[in-house]
């Protein structure tokens, strides 16, 4: 039996549903908003308490045998085909299950083709299985209906299921950043040879548009799509963000400039073997470009730019001190386009030098903490009050890749969004045996991969 307060019953049923309760939801009785105001008229429960007494000793559910209960196929007519497919996309609409945006029609043809991108069976669990706070099971099918709904292909289901396993990791804490009131969302980092092959861009335009490397935008909106129409995450229903944001319509799935990169890869520094296939997601909030200061003529200038991204690092984001995010985690990514990367090396910076020096750069003044009301912030700091604070606590937690286009005028920072004690985590892509078969039709279909 739940009592809530108006507006929030369709929250409840999303908590609820994800505990396993089946579809109609528990008993639940909405009261008036004005209620839970200090010294407001509490009458409503009195003359509605038959309702609570029913909820709480009589209210079964329809569904008494636990399992999985897979809808079935809808059928969408209309005078030709493009008549059906506005309809559809009306229906998805009113049933709240798309993102606003056209989606393509997942028939069986189109399922069964996307499952020819994995060697699991369509009924095998991805992840955890379930996407919260609603609870839906992310079936191998249920995951290729989604990329079938967002125009993937099925050289793409490897990078897409990998990437669902990574963020259902409980280390990730899904349930609280896909819920959260936080506009923060999922950024995936891919690192290995399949990246280039299925069109995953790296460099100019890698956070889409980018027509020449397709891969992202879909298997990005796919994992929106998953998000919402399994997680719930509809905005003031299942997700409270406050803004949501462009980011979350096509995602951020891109790949590091591993052939730019003068020093190990992200994913060797992460514990996997060179030349391996793996996806690292961590939840970001924002995204800024570091303008027009990328400079590195001289070792000074070089210097002067990691001042630079510090700069927009510095700000105070009660996002970076929670437990283990600040022990364990990163305050974001920090993209280097290669020419700097390159010149970093070149004057003899390591990678562990630049996270010490961006570490140091990035501490915020004792006085700016007050000024913010963040003094308070000190218990968790392992500092003590009135120095400097860093936004992690230790420099290697810094996540630093090389992407971008080679112009390197410019640099790229994510903040750390991640509620509930997120952790960046990583996981193998598996390709499946017929791997070069579907490279074979993908080049057949988009012609020959574009040059780096």
């Amino acid at each position: 039996m739940v009592v809530t307060r108006g507006g929030f019953t369709q929250v409840v049923a999303n908590a609820f549903a994800g505990m396993g309760f089946p579809a109609e939801g528990p008993s639940v009785y909405e009261f008036p908003v004005q209620m839970f105001v200090a010294d407001s008229d509490l009458t409503p429960i009195n003359e509605n308490i038959d309702k609570i007494v029913y909820g709480l000793t009589e209210w079964e559910p329809e569904i008494q045998e636990p399992g999985v209960y897979p809808p079935e196929n809808i059928t969408v007519t209309g005078k030709d085909y493009q008549e059906a497919f506005a309809n559809m996309n009306l229906l998805w609409i009113k049933n709240m299950w798309g993102d606003g945006l056209p989606l393509l029609p997942a028939t069986e043809e189109s399922v069964n083709r996307i499952l020819t991108g994995t060697d699991l069976s369509p009924d095998t669990m991805v992840g955890e299985g379930k996407i919260l706070p609603r609870g839906g099971i992310a079936s191998v099918e249920a995951v290729a209906v989604a990329l079938a709904m967002a125009g993937g292909r099925p050289e793409y289901m490897p990078l897409l299921i990998a990437a669902v396993e990574a963020f259902t990791d409980p280390r990730q804490t899904h349930s609280a950043w896909n819920s959260t009131t936080s506009s923060c969302y999922p950024a995936f980092i891919t690192n290995g040879p399949m990246a280039k092959q299925i069109r995953l861009s790296s460099g100019y335009g890698m956070l889409a548009p980018n027509p020449l490397y397709p891969a992202g935008a879909s298997i990005g909106r796919a994992v929106r799509i998953i998000l919402q129409a399994m997680g719930g995450a509809i905005a003031g229903i299942g997700t409270m963000a406050l803004y949501g944001g462009p980011a979350r319509y096509t995602g951020l799935v891109f790949a590091e400039d591993e052939a730019g990169n003068p020093w190990g890869p992200l994913h060797v520094e992460r514990g996997f073997a060179e030349g391996s296939n793996v996806v690292t997601v961590h939840t970001v909030a924002s995204t800024v470009n570091v303008g027009s200061g990328v400079r590195y003529g001289t070792e000074e200038q070089a210097l002067a730019t990691l001042h630079f991204y510090a700069g927009f690092m510095s700000i105070p984001n009660g996002n970076y001190w929670g437990v283990p995010r600040y022990t364990e985690g990163s305050p974001g990514i920090v993209f280097l386009p290669r020419g700097y990367a390159q010149a970093l090396a070149d004057f003899g910076w390591s990678k562990e030098q630049i996270k010490a020096d961006l570490w140091e750069f990035s501490k915020i003044p004792y006085d700016q903490m007050v000024k913010m009301g963040n003094q308070n912030r000190y218990e968790d700091l392992e500092v003590s009050e009135g120095e400097a604070a860093p936004i992690t606590l230790k420099p290697e937690n810094f996540m630093v890749i090389v992407a971008g286009g080679e112009q390197s005028g410019h640099g790229y920072w994510m903040q750390q969004g991640s509620v509930g004690g997120a952790l960046p985590v990583s996981k193998e892509i598996k390709l499946p045996a017929n791997w070069d078969e579907l490279l074979e039709q993908a080049e057949q279909d988009l012609g020959p991969i574009p040059a780096a």
